[in-house]
């Protein structure tokens, strides 16, 4: 399958090459959605495995990613973070599972760059067993920074709902798992940045996230930003 990847960056001059780095060796279109002030812009541009650089500084995540599947040309549409790195055959592994005509998402788990215990521990419960253990009852949550999908499916369920401060992946994967299979692919992990845990606390985050589960999924009202 032919995968274009799509990396939202926001003031992420400093962590942008190291993303792209691992796409030296892939076979796939690379999309930069770049925004900021910080020269994040001119690090896309200068990086010659940079296929389309797109300026967007309007809106979060959602509509950053959103511009960059606008960009993409390809029938994979795969997903990272600039403050994460990818494995080297990470596009390898999210396109194999697109041989099965069914599968119109995939996801994985991941770890942090920081080595730090506590990260570690916490990363592996949140964000590999996490999944592992509510994927099979139908809690489906591809993370921003590791998933993908089919670009015809991405595109008829409207792509991510650009109107949702946070949690807009798994808003999509959720919308997304009625148009066909999530497969959960524990082999394609990626190293991301723990740095949002650090400064905000994963108690914190954990209690949002509880949050906004509860008043969309269980009370049925909308997502609104004064959830979290």
């Amino acid at each position: 399958m032919d995968a274009s990847v799509i990396i939202p960056a926001h003031n992420e001059a400093e962590t942008l090459s190291r993303c792209l780095a691992p796409f030296e060796s892939q076979s796939a279109e690379v999309v930069v959605v770049a925004g900021g002030d910080d020269g994040t812009e001119r690090v896309a541009r200068e990086t010659s495995l940079v296929d389309t650089v797109v300026r967007s500084d309007e809106g979060g995540a959602g509509a950053a990613r959103n511009r960059g599947a606008e960009a993409a040309t390809n029938s994979v549409l795969c997903f990272t973070d600039a403050d994460t790195v990818v494995p080297d055959d990470w596009v390898r592994l999210h396109c194999r599972h697109y041989a099965n005509p069914d599968v119109v998402g995939v996801g994985g788990p991941a770890r942090p760059l920081e080595d730090d215990l506590k990260h570690r521990v916490l990363f592996k419960l949140l964000s590999d067993y996490w999944y592992r253990v509510s994927w099979p009852v139908g809690f489906v949550q591809q993370p921003g920074f590791n998933c993908s999908f089919r670009a015809d499916a991405f595109e008829a369920a409207g792509g991510f709902d650009e109107d949702i401060p946070f949690m807009e992946d798994t808003e999509l994967s959720l919308r997304m798992k009625h148009r066909g299979r999530i497969v959960y692919d524990p082999d394609s992990r990626v190293a991301t940045s723990a740095r949002r845990e650090a400064d905000e606390g994963y108690l914190s985050l954990f209690a949002k996230y509880v949050r906004g589960y509860a008043n969309h999924y269980v009370l049925r009202r909308e997502f609104d930003a004064e959830y979290f």
